[in-house]
């Protein structure tokens, strides 16, 4: 059930002056000690204590603002930006029970129930009445049929989400309520993945030209919250939808707040313009563990979250080039890699290396793969021996007369990348290989990836579900059009990936799924780096909030009478 998300987006945003001051803290009385839940990162069970109250304003900072709001479109399938429109403003059939951690069972939504067939082909799906889209529109079947119209257009940039659907061969209203799924195979997580990926939207909203349709960048839904307005660079704001079918919010409105400068978004938090503030750096995060007076603001005011959800980061190599076409360069380049220095002085402890595509809980990854070490002369032997050779001191290493010498595509804002990669550039040159970094605003490093027009580019998968397909990111018909950048090919994966999606028995799936880590990082498809934690903050006066791989359920949110104020 891969959510395939490009942690990478980050677009530039300018910030909003600040209206409030700090809370005042009586320093005098002496620094209270720092508490474990604190340190740890984990929210306190009385969050969720005291009688809901309705009103207020949830703000939430984000680090990047999106490419658009419409989540079918290819460009547009950011991970963050999922997070905050599904289940608030865009509703799917079904969604992740959080209460259910960590099986998460599937709860209804727009879909009161569903039956499959015992062969995996057949999913029949009721719907639930009396639901209103945000425009006043009755939500019905026809609707469904048209969002799925749209996915599976050929013609049309949704490819992403018609990858996981490659198999539905027909979807029809049986009446205003009902719906039959028929897939030509048998796949054990497509019913899953249809119910709970595919967000619901009115199909007026989708007649015309999909490319400048307004649900770009004014989604139309059926959540709790409707969307309000757009200040680009500034705020998306959504507000309490009073036609909604179910138990209304409690928050009057959520404002998402991009700002992608780490010590801009800092300084706002400081000064109390976030209830809940997310991606905080490792640095920041670090630097308020200590008892100090000046660290008070956020001790006494704010709860911390570090939660590992299912992801990865990893440098990905295009296989098509000649320097990363054989996988003895690509396994040197891994031994090339300086993990000390970089655990230490850029993730600061606080992200786990990983060399696994799948979620660890889930026993999809073999414990008994160890990760390549870093080796730098046990790195340019295997460079010898690929036949890529330095032939005068101090020379850059060629292969029938082709320099290796590369280019990194690096996001532009990417302050972990920005630290990085000049230390993995020092340790590169240093065995006679050059790599340049080229910076790459969001929609052009979106666009260069698809089309396959990079060397090398940092990416991170995210998929908010205990399981992760792969078939997406691996499988050989997915080059094209597919989220296979890299190019990979190999007969062998393509069929253990193919088996997982027909396997029934979830031990027989995970050794499967084993033996696709074991080939993928036996090949370094990627080379993997770490799962990083989500490092957030939530402001004490936020109640209902919990981490959860489907993320927080700002549905749920509600907020204690504001804190005075100078």
């Amino acid at each position: 059930m891969k959510r395939l998300a490009l942690a990478f987006l980050a677009v530039l945003t300018g910030t909003l002056a600040c209206r409030c001051r700090k809370p005042p803290f009586d320093t005098d009385a002496g620094v209270p000690p720092v508490s474990a839940a604190w340190l740890e990162g984990r929210i306190p069970e009385e969050i969720d204590a005291g009688t809901p109250r309705t009103g207020g304003v949830l703000r939430v900072r984000v680090q990047s603002e999106p490419l658009g709001l419409n989540q079918v479109h290819d460009q547009m399938l950011d991970g963050v930006v999922r997070r905050y429109l599904h289940g608030p403003v865009y509703e799917t059939l079904a969604e992740l029970d959080r209460a259910t951690e960590p099986k998460y069972v599937l709860a209804p939504l727009l879909a009161t129930g569903w039956v499959e067939s015992g062969d995996h082909l057949t999913l029949t799906v009721t719907l639930r009445e009396g639901v209103r889209f945000h425009n006043g529109e009755p939500f019905s079947s026809a609707d469904v049929v048209a969002v799925f119209d749209t996915l599976m257009n050929p013609q049309l940039p949704t490819q992403t989400r018609r990858g996981y659907l490659a198999d539905l061969e027909s979807y029809q209203a049986t009446g205003p309520f009902s719906v039959v799924f028929r897939w030509k195979r048998a796949n054990v997580s497509a019913a899953r993945d249809l119910l709970t990926m595919v967000p619901m939207m009115p199909r007026s909203a989708l007649a015309g030209d999909f490319a400048v349709a307004p649900i770009l960048r004014a989604p139309l839904g059926t959540g709790p919250f409707k969307f309000e307005s757009w200040q680009p660079k500034k705020a998306i704001t959504f507000r309490r939808f009073d036609g909604y079918w179910g138990t209304p919010p409690y928050v009057d409105a959520i404002v998402i707040r991009p700002v992608a400068d780490a010590n801009a978004a800092t300084q706002l938090w400081e000064a109390g313009e976030f209830e809940v503030m997310t991606q905080i750096p490792p640095r920041t995060w670090r630097a308020l563990e200590n008892g100090e007076p000046q660290n008070m603001w956020a001790q006494q005011g704010y709860n911390r979250s570090a939660f590992t959800d299912n992801q990865y980061s990893f440098i990905a190599w295009n296989h098509t080039k000649p320097y990363f076409a054989d996988v003895r360069v690509r396994r040197a380049l891994a031994m090339l890699f300086p993990w000390e220095s970089v655990t230490k002085n850029v993730d600061l402890g606080l992200e786990t290396p990983t060399t696994c595509p799948y979620y660890p809980p889930s026993n999809g990854c073999d414990p008994a793969v160890v990760r390549l070490p870093f080796d730098p002369r046990a790195a340019m032997a295997l460079l010898d021996e690929a036949g890529w050779k330095v032939t005068k001191p101090a020379a850059v290493r060629e292969k029938e007369g082709v320099p290796f010498r590369f280019t990194f595509m690096a996001n532009a804002n990417s302050v972990r990348m920005g630290k990085l990669l000049p230390l993995y550039q020092e340790q590169l040159k240093t065995a006679g290989i050059e790599m340049r970094i080229e910076p790459a605003e969001t929609a052009t490093y979106v666009t260069r990836l698809r089309d396959h027009d990079f060397d090398a580019a940092a990416l991170s998968w995210a998929t908010l579900d205990v399981e992760s397909d792969n078939f997406q990111t691996f499988h050989s018909s997915q080059i094209a059009g597919g989220s296979n950048y890299v190019s990979y090919k190999d007969a062998t994966v393509d069929a253990w990936l193919e088996q997982i999606r027909v396997e029934p028995n979830d031990d027989a799936r995970m050794k499967l799924q084993r033996q696709v880590h074991r080939k993928v990082y036996e090949d370094q498809v990627y080379l993997f780096l770490t799962r990083r934690p989500l490092l957030d903050a939530i402001a004490k006066s936020v109640h209902g909030l919990k981490p959860s791989l489907a993320w927080y359920d700002l549905r749920k949110a509600w907020l204690s009478p504001p804190e005075p104020r100078w």
